[in-house]
């Protein structure tokens, strides 16, 4: 199996969160903090059998990227990198566990 290439044009951004359109994941900011929040995975852990699938990895880092980028934009902090709270998210996988996530660099905290 090989992995499709993740583009910038699969994803939606609104003020409600960023959804890859592809898997349906999305991620769903918080209303306190808008780098934290819950993601969805949506159908992209789902198994695919033989065919070609996404890198869970590479859309959540992606997503993760875009969404830092259009939080800076909208916040008119573009150009300075977030401060440590600003960025320090909690999200959700699809099992429920809430992992730390760095939403600028989309490394996992502990």
């Amino acid at each position: 199996m090989t992995h499709i290439l993740v583009r910038r044009d699969q994803f939606n951004i609104t003020p409600d969160g960023i959804l890859h359109k592809p898997t349906d994941s999305r991620f769903v900011p918080s209303p306190i903090n808008r780098y934290t929040g819950t993601f969805r995975q949506g159908r992209l852990c789902a198994p695919q059998g033989d065919m070609d699938a996404y890198d869970a990895d590479e859309v959540k880092k992606m997503m993760l990227q875009l969404w830092a980028e259009y939080v800076a934009e909208s916040s008119g902090t573009v150009g300075r990198a977030p401060s440590h709270s600003e960025h320090n998210g909690i999200t959700s996988d699809h099992n429920g566990t809430n992992s730390a996530v760095d939403a600028v660099t989309g490394e996992k905290r502990r």
